[in-house]
C-alpha cells in the first residue's frame, strides 16, 4: 500500500468518525427537544391528570399493537421468501439432475457411435492390408 492510499484511507476514516460525531450530537438534541415537547404538551394540556394517563396508556397501548401488526407482516414476508426461495431451489436442483442425465445419455451415446467408428475403421484398415 503507497503512503498516498494510507493517508487517504485515513482522511476517509477521521471524515466518517466526525460524521458520526455529529449524528450522534443531532440525535440528541432531536430526542431532548421530542422529550421537551411531550412534557410541555402535558404540562398545559388542558386534561386532568387522569384523562392524560388514560391517553398516554391508550397510545401506549396502540404503539405497541402498531409494532406487533409490523412484526407480524414481516414474518409473513419472511416465510413466504423462504418458501419461494426453498421452491426456486427445488426447480434448480431437478433442472440439474435432468441436463445431467441428459450429458450422460450423450456422453453414452458418444461413446458408442466412436466404438463403432473405430471398428469401422479398423475394419477398412484390415480389408486394406488384405488386398496388398
Amino acid at each position: 500500500m503507497s503512503i498516498s492510499n494510507f493517508l487517504d484511507l485515513m482522511n476517509k476514516d477521521k471524515r466518517m468518525k466526525e460524521r458520526q460525531k455529529t449524528t450522534q450530537k443531532v440525535a440528541v438534541v432531536i430526542g431532548v427537544v421530542a422529550v421537551a415537547g411531550v412534557v410541555t404538551g402535558l404540562l398545559i394540556a388542558p386534561k386532568s391528570g387522569k384523562e392524560t394517563r388514560k391517553d398516554l396508556k391508550n397510545k401506549a397501548v396502540n404503539t405497541v399493537e402498531t409494532i406487533k401488526d409490523t412484526l407480524q407482516e414481516q414474518v409473513e414476508t419472511a416465510k413466504d421468501y423462504t418458501d419461494y426461495t426453498e421452491q426456486e431451489i427445488t426447480k434448480t436442483i431437478e433442472d440439474v439432475k435432468g441436463k445431467a442425465e441428459n450429458v450422460k445419455k450423450d456422453l453414452k451415446d458418444g461413446s458408442r457411435e466412436i466404438i463403432e467408428d473405430i471398428h469401422k475403421t479398423a475394419g477398412n484398415v484390415s480389408n486394406g492390408l488384405n488386398q496388398l
